[in-house]
């Protein structure tokens, strides 16, 4: 009690020396929530005219969290809001999520990225990283400069110990921020050991009424949590309870197994469909040959007859997305592993996912067919009378009615919008690739 006795006087000190707002960053694991909850007992102490720096509880949600860490984070988010009104203090609880276009399925099943490995770990910053920054940027922005409170510890491990000591400012308790100017980083349990940490969480009951026991139970088969991300050097969490359950950076998703072992048998499926996106990951049938990035440059090579050479990677090809038959293959498990989870009140992938998700099918050639949502809100397949004009026209005009349809989609994406910067952009893009994927099937055949 001496060490935490010490931890709360520091903690007090940096509140009280300035009106730089805090960011406390919350997993929900036994590190971060020991953290919020010295500094939620530490405010709760103090004078009425004492609480006026505001503190931010951030938590990421990926929007493919483990279903049961997902509800407690919120559950805890929301017993924050609710008892720092009640307490009169100034916290403020917060989930941060990834923009539309940034989200796990958009890119995977949507643009045909390849499943996460450590060599490319495209989902770090997309679905962590930036929504973090783009808050602690907006903060800064308005005051300045802020502190940000991680429930990092030195004896977690030897690389952890000697990234905190990098960045450290001396006699100050901070450090720099890797990117973003203005903003510090502030470890106050930095020197805490593990057993530490679990006797000030069973000891102290939790100020807004958490279970801190029920955390023994998420750690018994891993130690691990994944912290508030705030640059790329933080490991995967795939081992860990606090992870993604898509992650297939590492070799086994011992969370998902833990969970199963544990008795929660309607994770069976999470764990076999997060199986089967680490196996096709380097399937050559189910990625196209070749980057997106050198599809035109190949299209032209072969039409001039010109010699073209694919980059490699070691000395072996790289291989370029998942191919349209993948991605729908992976959205149709997704959707029946959905439906399957609906009687968990779980839900995998929202309506606003698969609506951009079958766009960029239509911006990229898919089969017009199959992106059925969208054709029922043209209403032209349901229409017989319209559906014959319609065609009539495109033959007169001599214009393909598929690409009309998937102009058509990209008119509909911006109609709700006041500025429609980039139509004409979006609409060149739709033709060129229509134009480019006709080549390539001539080219084939």
């Amino acid at each position: 009690m001496l060490k935490v006795k010490e931890t709360v006087k520091n903690i007090k000190s940096l509140y009280l020396e300035d009106e730089r707002p805090w960011i406390i960053g919350l997993s929900g694991g036994k590190d971060s929530t020991c953290v919020t909850q010295l500094v939620y007992n530490m405010i709760k102490q103090l004078k009425p005219q004492e609480k006026k720096k505001k503190v931010h509880i951030l938590s990421s949600d990926t929007l493919v969290e483990s279903p049961f860490i997902h509800k407690r984070i919120i559950n805890t988010i929301n017993k924050i809001n609710v008892n720092s009104k009640k307490d009169n203090i100034p916290i403020k609880a917060k989930i941060l999520t990834p923009e539309l276009t940034d989200t796990f399925w958009v890119n995977i099943i949507g643009r045909g990225y390849p499943s996460p490995n450590k060599w490319f770990r495209w989902c770090t910053d997309r679905l962590k990283i930036k929504p973090m920054s783009k808050y602690i940027f907006e903060q800064v922005k308005i005051n300045g400069e802020v502190i940000i409170l991680l429930g990092a510890r030195k004896s977690e491990s030897a690389s952890r110990a000697q990234t905190m000591s990098k960045f450290e400012i001396k006699d100050f308790n901070l450090r720099k921020h890797n990117d973003i100017d203005g903003a510090f980083i502030y470890t106050p349990i930095e020197d805490w050991d593990l057993k530490e940490v679990w006797a000030y969480l069973l000891q102290v009951k939790s100020p807004w009424g958490d279970n801190n026991r029920e955390l023994i139970d998420l750690y018994k088969r891993t130690d691990e949590e994944c912290p508030l991300v705030i640059d790329k050097s933080t490991p995967a969490c795939g081992s860990s309870r606090f992870g993604c359950w898509t992650c297939t950076v590492v070799n086994r998703d011992r969370a998902l197994e833990g969970l199963i072992e544990d008795g929660e048998v309607w994770a069976k499926p999470l764990l076999e469909f997060r199986n089967w996106l680490k196996e096709i990951r380097d399937d050559p049938l189910m990625r196209e040959k070749i980057r997106k990035s050198q599809k035109k440059k190949k299209i032209i090579a072969d039409f001039w007859g010109e010699e073209f050479n694919a980059y490699e990677h070691r000395g072996h090809q790289t291989l370029g997305p998942f191919t349209l038959n993948a991605r729908y293959e992976m959205f149709r498990r997704l959707m029946e592993l959905n439906k399957k989870l609906s009687k968990q009140h779980i839900e995998l992938i929202s309506s606003e996912e698969i609506k951009a998700i079958q766009t960029i099918w239509a911006y990229e050639g898919g089969n017009i067919e199959s992106i059925q949502d969208i054709i029922d809100k043209r209403g032209i397949e349901h229409n017989t009378e319209l559906k014959e004009k319609f065609e009539k026209i495109c033959e007169d005009s001599n214009i393909s009615p598929d690409l009309i349809q998937k102009l058509l989609i990209v008119e509909n994406d911006y109609s709700n919008l006041s500025r429609r910067k980039g139509l004409y952009n979006r609409l060149e893009r739709v033709v060129e690739e229509y134009i480019f994927s006709n080549i390539e099937f001539k080219n084939e055949e």
